[in-house]
């Protein structure tokens, strides 16, 4: 039966039909120490088994990945001071101040192996005749920098310098945002989001208050524009896939949240996302859950079906949760590539990109169905 009542949800959920859960917080620290280098506070594996040489010295985002489960699962704030600011000066180590990177955030594997990757045609390409504004290291850079500063910011840090590599001016705002194939809402949308932590945490660091007030301004006018009544979305043109639909509204809303706005349709986002049933992947999982969860806190619409329709959303996030105490990316076997970039040989394991995702989804599901109980928070993406 697809619909429940809440009250046999809630029963179901305390007298632990999900002993997965139990052991996954027994055991998903201990697996995250595995991960973890030895001697370099702050540096992880993607998985245990399967890294490929990128993989094994890569380290920036699987540093950012593990922090947000720490902070998730409430263990960030059980460890010595010493480590937390160990683990806060690796991250902030990789900011570069060359006039190239403007204060960016670069992890020399990963940002070597797309240099060598980008074919001339590639560059000619994206330079050229695709409607994206970035090539792939711009894209590359831009989303590892906002992840990084988005990182720091959750645990209350920053980086040593602030950010420069975007616009200084509302019309740039504009320009930047247009340049963008919003038929394509999902990563359109990614770029967007990238933006919008920008202009929340770096430009109150280099600009006095009334030109931060106008660049987000222009961000939110923008977006404005792009919302969709009918199904609550955000894009140009005729609706695209439902997959698209969600997933880029997800993007969306973290730039929404990241300045404190609301949802422009929420009620009419909850109807198209209850139609969606995600892939078997860890991303596509969590940017459901996302929406919902972000959507409830301005409405109390249908709420009892979101609740449904996230009680079955744990029996599908349990099928990628693995004995080793982590999960994987894909159902059985992890996430091979990171930005492009082969991190791992694919092997029936757990990697740290899906467990982030995936813990990041349960906490918010944990809130939904108002599981009191659990001290898991929900991160800012």
């Amino acid at each position: 039966m697809r619909y429940r009542l809440i009250a046999e949800v809630t029963a179901v959920y305390r007298t632990k039909t999900y002993p997965w859960i139990k052991h996954l917080q027994e055991h998903l620290p201990a697996y995250l120490e595995r991960l973890a280098r030895k001697n370099r506070s702050g540096a992880f594996l993607p998985c245990e088994q399967g890294a490929t040489e990128i993989g094994r010295t890569a380290s920036l985002g699987f540093s950012c990945f593990a922090l947000k489960i720490y902070y998730t699962i409430g263990r960030w704030d059980t460890l010595p001071q010493s480590e937390k600011t160990a683990w806060i000066a690796f991250i902030q180590s990789y900011q570069k101040g060359a006039l190239f990177f403007r204060g960016a955030f670069v992890d020399p594997p990963v940002y070597g192996f797309i240099q060598q990757t980008t074919t001339f045609r590639a560059w000619l390409f994206g330079r050229f005749l695709s409607r994206s504004v970035f090539s792939d290291e711009q894209r590359l850079i831009y989303a590892e920098t906002k992840q990084a500063i988005a990182t720091l910011a959750q645990v209350g840090e920053h980086p040593r310098r602030p950010y420069r590599g975007f616009p200084k001016t509302p019309e740039a705002v504009q320009q930047l945002l247009a340049g963008l194939d919003w038929t394509q809402p999902w990563g359109a949308g990614g770029q967007a989001a990238c933006l919008a932590v920008f202009l929340r945490t770096q430009a109150p660091v280099l600009w006095e208050a009334t030109t931060c007030q106008a660049l987000q301004k222009s961000w939110l006018c923008f977006v404005e524009k792009l919302a969709d009544k009918t199904t609550g979305g955000y894009f140009q043109g005729t609706a695209p896939a439902l997959s698209d639909l969600v997933n880029g509204a997800m993007k969306i809303i973290t730039g929404l949240d990241w300045l404190d706005e609301p949802i422009h349709y929420p009620e009419a986002l909850i109807d198209t996302c209850l139609q969606y049933a995600p892939p078997a992947a860890a991303c596509y999982m969590v940017n459901a859950v996302y929406v919902l969860y972000r959507c409830l806190q301005q409405t109390a619409y249908k709420q009892d079906k979101v609740q449904q329709y996230c009680t079955e959303m744990l029996e599908r996030i349990r099928i990628f949760y693995n004995p080793d105490g982590g999960f994987s990316y894909w159902v059985g076997k992890t996430q091979t590539h990171y930005y492009n970039v082969p991190i791992s040989n694919g092997l029936p394991e757990s990697d740290i990109h899906g467990t982030c995702l995936l813990t990041w989804a349960l906490a918010m599901i944990f809130s939904i169905l108002n599981e009191h109980e659990s001290t898991w928070r929900v991160i800012k993406p």
